[in-house]
């Protein structure tokens, strides 16, 4: 069951091509402990980009429901001395990273406007969505502090941000019904609901072992939204038709008057 993760960066930008509308920068930093307690490793990206290259898509704030916003023209594994000085500066241990060329589309309001930000230097992060697929846990002895090593990794999406994603952004939140009618909105909520379930079932050992739960708030909103469900189901449940209810009920008591009239076998 695939688990979505997401991590957030400042931008590192190696170049900009106003002629040609590209952008090339690093996405990824190996090397470093970031904020989420994670260290990718160097190559750590590239047993997937091969496998996946063509399925990565570049986004405005991982909107999957939306098209991409740019083209993709290179995605790669690069060492430290292909890093920006700025992202030497933000992390001097830094060993590597992940560098994307994406060519932002002509005559499309939405690049236009995020290409015209970034120009600007108004859009200052980049967040990327993945999968970790092989990791080793450190424990320091002294601080108990806990890093997972991240050694294989697939990615799914690359995203302009206004703010570094996480899982509560409105970039991700809720499924948007724009277009659909409700019973099509319907079926696509359970279906999500379903996928969710069976992560959290899948993933109950994975949970225990990096020590993660639910946090309360999301518990109380959890326990809410099922009492909220329960309730629309129970007031949904399908009603029996009437004249079928009578039929049947005419046809039990016409079969009881005729057992009665029946002589017994003693």
């Amino acid at each position: 069951m695939t688990k979505i993760e997401y991590k957030k960066l400042p931008y590192f930008i190696k170049s900009i091509d106003e002629d040609l509308r590209t952008v090339t920068g690093i996405f990824a930093v190996h090397g470093n402990r970031d904020e989420g307690g994670d260290i990718s490793e160097n190559g750590s990206f590239e047993k997937y980009l091969k496998e996946g290259r063509s399925r990565v898509r570049f986004l405005w704030c991982h909107d999957g429901w939306q098209p991409p916003i740019a083209s993709i023209k290179e995605i790669r594994e690069v060492g430290r001395d292909e890093l920006p000085p700025k992202v030497l500066e933000w992390a001097p241990d830094a060993t590597g990273g992940v560098l994307v060329t994406r060519q932002y589309y002509k005559d499309v309001d939405l690049s236009e406007w995020v290409f015209k930000a970034i120009q600007a230097g108004d859009l200052e992060e980049m967040s990327y969505a993945y999968e970790v697929h092989k990791y080793e846990t450190e424990i320091d002895e002294e601080t108990e502090r806990r890093t997972r090593i991240l050694k294989e990794v697939e990615l799914f999406d690359i995203s302009d941000v206004n703010w570094g994603m996480n899982p509560a952004t409105a970039g991700v939140k809720g499924i948007p019904g724009t277009g659909m009618t409700f019973t099509q909105h319907s079926e696509q909520v359970v279906s999500t609901l379903e996928v969710y379930v069976a992560r959290v079932k899948d993933r109950k050992s994975f949970r225990e072992e990096e020590e993660r739960t639910l946090s309360d708030p999301a518990r109380e909103r959890l326990i809410k939204i099922a009492t909220e469900i329960r309730a629309i189901i129970e007031e949904t449940e399908p009603k029996a038709d009437q004249a079928e209810v009578q039929q049947v009920l005419s046809d039990y008591l016409r079969i009881e008057q005729g057992l009665a009239g029946v002589p017994s076998a003693n």
